[in-house]
């Protein structure tokens, strides 16, 4: 993790699970419950958070060839009619996150995840944070999704951004490669789903171990930063 103090943000562009949440739990426990109730064998949960990070028919398509095959499409609906029960039984901001926003509240923010809408607006609803992005783009925004650009570009136009003081925060490779092609600044999240050695060859400006951690990387200055 970089030490090393950046200029104040005009926008912080963020991931959703793995990066502003901590949904494993949720996540773990419904994709099994799906395939329990369809024959299938559970998997372990470090199997599940490795396929976590580009949309639920990935996860589901992943998980369904694991187990051995299957129909797909059947697999995902059952899923999402379980995790629409389940999405904030354990769920919740990442340890510190609540600080962050607070933090930097007087910048915009905005969220970009892979997730449905159907599945995010809930979720942080529930958390209590919605309010704080805008926009919130999610898998069904775009005909585009991460690690395509198009998205990034999009919250930097919408706010007048300059795109060397917009960071794309994330935990996967999909969230750098789309910030480094929208040509924005990147930082990765060594704490979420993915692992350390994906995110450093995906090769961020940053690399932070905890939310917390952003907060070093912009200082306030007194009389010069908002706040």
């Amino acid at each position: 993790m970089t030490s090393l103090p950046f200029p104040w943000p005009d926008l912080l562009i963020f991931d959703l699970d793995g990066t502003l949440i901590d949904s494993k739990e949720d996540l773990a426990n419904s994709l099994n419950q799906a395939l329990r109730e369809r024959g299938l064998k559970e998997l372990e949960r470090e199997e599940i958070y490795s396929y976590v990070g580009n949309g639920v028919y990935n996860l589901i398509e992943r998980a369904v060839h694991a187990t051995g095959g299957g129909d797909v499409d059947g697999a995902l609906s059952h899923f999402m009619t379980v995790y629409d029960r389940r999405l904030l039984e354990h769920t919740r901001l990442y340890d510190g996150m609540a600080e962050v926003l607070h933090y930097f509240r007087d910048i915009p923010l905005a969220l970009i995840t892979n997730k449905s809408m159907r599945f995010t607006r809930p979720i942080i609803e529930g958390l209590g944070v919605a309010q704080r992005f805008r926009p919130l783009l999610t898998r069904d925004s775009f005909p585009e999704c991460k690690p395509h650009p198009g998205p990034v570009q999009h919250c930097v136009a919408a706010h007048g951004a300059r795109r060397s003081h917009t960071w794309m925060i994330g935990d996967g490779a999909t969230d750098i490669t789309a910030g480094r092609a929208a040509g924005v600044r990147t930082c990765g999240c060594l704490y979420g789903f993915r692992s350390e050695q994906e995110l450093r060859h995906a090769g961020p400006d940053a690399l932070i171990a905890a939310p917390g951690d952003l907060l070093a990387l912009f200082p306030r200055r007194a009389g010069v930063d908002n706040g």
